[in-house]
């Protein structure tokens, strides 16, 4: 098959637009989804498909309002584990013409690509009648594009949009921390490995207690899904509280250093600023600030996790997101501790299993309120009438 496609040059690297029909690229082009080995390395890129979702695209493809008008992002010259083909006869041959940036692109009849973001929208054909094969796709093609490459483009452009897994994004944004030094990781990177560290060292009071976003393929087997506790989002973002204010702006301050020809390039660039551990983030002091977390769950794990029961508060989403606030203020006040059960065992008796905390009436609020006056960071003047009620035992 050959396609004309336009030449189109940008910091991240050169890339190809062009068109293609939906049952050609079908036939050219896979996807892989993004999971975990039994190292804990993330392999792949891609949600798994959601087969209500593609019977929903391909009914809006077979109407007559039918456009995507935005493009399919392809990895040219990529095999289905995320290998660089390099199998002259299996790849993509690019081949410029007598106009200026204009270019044939050669296509094997054969699968040798990888659908970066547009996944949905191209499978979505699978469910349309056959004459829809035919309608033509825009497509933007990246030829020979590394795999964490893949990651970061597939999270920068789906990372804001709600209808992404937001631990999804957040994970392949630190996709290729191994490969970048670490005193030039952005607050979402360092985050991600603190996150992903916390889930696979078996001495962590988090091991396997974290909802990661992609699939266990090769861990299915030896993770109990019923540990999970949290999702890397709620983890993420309660470091991030921790070490930036403006984890967006620091990330896009690092990496117009990195193109800069007098800055050194690293996190020390950076303004220091309000979160009480940002110090330890600036000075890429990693291990201080991983072993600060690392004994403050400790001590939530052995005095209240171990003692909860199903369904109670400190479990989820919003409890992991009260602990880190906790934390936070633990650590304005007092500083940092050897070891924090004082101050846990202070909020062990709180009733975390009652409706008072239910999600449709503000359980993050009130759970907040609740710990901080246990803890003696609020005094009584600042609670509710029904906080009050709760602490007698007139809310169960």
């Amino acid at each position: 098959m050959e396609v004309k496609a336009i030449k189109v040059v940008q910091p991240l690297g050169e890339f190809y637009i062009s068109k293609i029909k939906a049952g050609d690229l079908l036939k050219i082009s896979t996807s892989s989804v993004a999971r975990y080995d039994k190292d804990g390395n993330l392999r792949g890129n891609q949600r798994p498909l959601n087969e209500k979702r593609l019977k929903a695209i391909a009914n809006f493809i077979m109407s007559d309002e039918m456009s995507f008008p935005t493009s399919i992002l392809i990895a040219a010259n990529i095999d289905k584990d995320g290998r660089i083909i390099e199998d002259i006869g299996h790849r993509w041959d690019v081949r410029q013409t007598s106009s200026p940036d204009i270019y044939n692109l050669i296509i094997p009849d054969e699968v040798s690509s990888l659908v970066i973001d547009g996944q949905h929208r191209l499978n979505a054909f699978k469910y349309t009648d056959a004459n829809c094969l035919d309608i033509e796709l825009v497509c933007s093609i990246f030829v020979d594009l590394p795999n964490p490459y893949q990651a970061y483009l597939f999270a920068t452009i789906n990372g804001n949009q709600k209808r992404v897994d937001k631990s999804l994004a957040l994970e392949l944004f630190g996709f290729d921390v191994d490969n970048e030094p670490q005193n030039t990781w952005s607050p979402e990177k360092l985050a991600v490995y603190i996150t992903r560290r916390f889930n696979f060292t078996k001495e962590s009071p988090l091991y396997q207690k974290i909802k990661l976003a992609p699939l266990f393929y090769e861990l299915e087997e030896m993770v109990n899904k019923d540990k999970w506790l949290l999702s890397t989002a709620a983890m993420v973002e309660g470091i991030m509280s921790l070490i930036s204010s403006n984890p967006q702006k620091d990330r896009d301050l690092l990496a117009m250093k990195k193109n800069s020809i007098w800055s050194d390039k690293t996190r020390g660039v950076l303004p220091n600023g309000k979160p009480v551990l940002r110090y330890l983030y600036l000075a890429s002091k990693d291990d201080e600030l991983y072993s600060v977390l690392e004994k403050y769950f400790l001590s939530v794990k052995t005095i209240l996790w171990e003692n909860a029961t199903n369904g109670s508060v400190i479990l989820k989403t919003i409890g992991i997101s009260v602990l880190f606030d906790i934390l936070k203020n633990i650590l304005e006040v007092d500083g940092i501790q050897e070891s924090y059960d004082s101050y846990i065992n202070k909020i062990r008796d709180v009733n975390y299993s009652s409706h008072y905390f239910a999600l449709s009436g503000g359980g993050k609020t009130k759970l907040r309120r609740i710990l901080k006056f246990k803890l003696g960071l609020l005094s009584k003047d600042n609670l509710q009438k029904s906080d009050v009620d709760f602490l007698n035992d007139k809310i169960s």
